[in-house]
């Protein structure tokens, strides 16, 4: 006879045979009837953290407090002929960046005004005065009756006019333009305005080579715009003028007139204040017309 015992629950008392099976505790429901546990905190923190981002991204965008904007912008702009206006940045001290530099097995110089402003000055450079960072001959003159040759406007009186070459450079306030074309409106606004204009040949305009060169070999210089800078690059030694041209292109000359490098650079002051000054060679009855960087 088999062995029963008794068993109270909440419902009364059951009886168990040996061969029942009892189970103890609470019974747990098999695995798919759990209810999904909801993970609210996870997207709790992807949204904090979203903000905070967002957050910071706006607090990087803003001007900080105490800054002002600055009055020249590095970057020139360009017309739509592709001609460079610079605005001359106005610094206290004022030197020439010197370096030397090797394109195509051509050696280089360059000169950088750093702070200063430009003008032009026509005559003699010992007369110009003795706050000058660096100087070069400009325009041409003419062999002939020793003028200056192509349109030239200094301090808006009119020297010279002619089209005998299409690069161009005005000097007007604190701004710098420089460029090829036949015609240009900046030799009127130069008159207006008291500045300055003068022609010579464009090497590189907009990045490309300019107009025709002559031939032949010699020192060669120009007026550059360079690397957010305008600056004065000449020949070590005799090159022609195309591969003076393909050397500045080479080396990142966006746009590139050319200046007279029949003689060394007159006068030039680096950045320790020493002051180098080269043979000036005149020739009489001439009128010279210099490129002037000034303290």
């Amino acid at each position: 006879m088999k062995a029963k015992e008794e068993i109270t629950t909440a419902g009364g008392v059951i009886d168990i045979d040996d061969n029942d099976i009892r189970v103890l505790g609470k019974v747990t429901p098999p695995s798919h009837h759990r209810p999904v546990r909801r993970r609210w905190w996870l997207w709790v923190l992807a949204a904090v953290i979203v903000t905070l981002a967002a957050c910071c991204i706006i607090a990087l965008s803003l001007p900080r407090r105490g800054s002002a904007p600055s009055k020249f912008s590095p970057q020139p702009a360009c017309d739509t002929a592709g001609n460079v206006i610079f605005d001359i940045p106005q610094k206290k001290e004022a030197y020439t960046d010197i370096a030397r530099d090797t394109v195509n097995d051509i050696a280089l110089k360059t000169y950088t005004p750093v702070g200063g402003h430009v003008e032009m000055h026509v005559g003699r450079l010992e007369d110009a005065g003795g706050d000058i960072i660096l100087a070069a001959l400009a325009a041409d003159y003419r062999a002939d009756n020793g003028k200056i040759a192509g349109a030239f406007v200094y301090r808006g009186e009119v020297l010279s006019r002619g089209h005998p070459k299409y690069g161009f450079c005005a000097i007007i306030g604190d701004q710098l333009t420089m460029g090829m074309g036949r015609e240009t409106s900046l030799f009127e606004r130069a008159v207006e305005q008291e500045g300055y204009f003068f022609r010579q040949f464009s090497l590189v305009h907009d990045g490309k080579p300019g107009e025709t060169l002559p031939k032949g070999k010699a020192v060669r210089r120009a007026l550059c715009y360079r690397s957010q800078s305008i600056t004065v690059i000449e020949t070590v030694g005799r090159e022609s003028m195309h591969d003076f041209t393909q050397a500045l292109i080479d080396m990142g000359v966006q746009e590139a007139i050319g200046l007279v490098g029949s003689q060394q650079i007159p006068i030039c002051t680096d950045r320790s204040g020493n002051t180098f000054v080269g043979e000036m060679e005149h020739q009489a009855n001439a009128q010279e017309a210099y490129l002037v960087w000034r303290r």
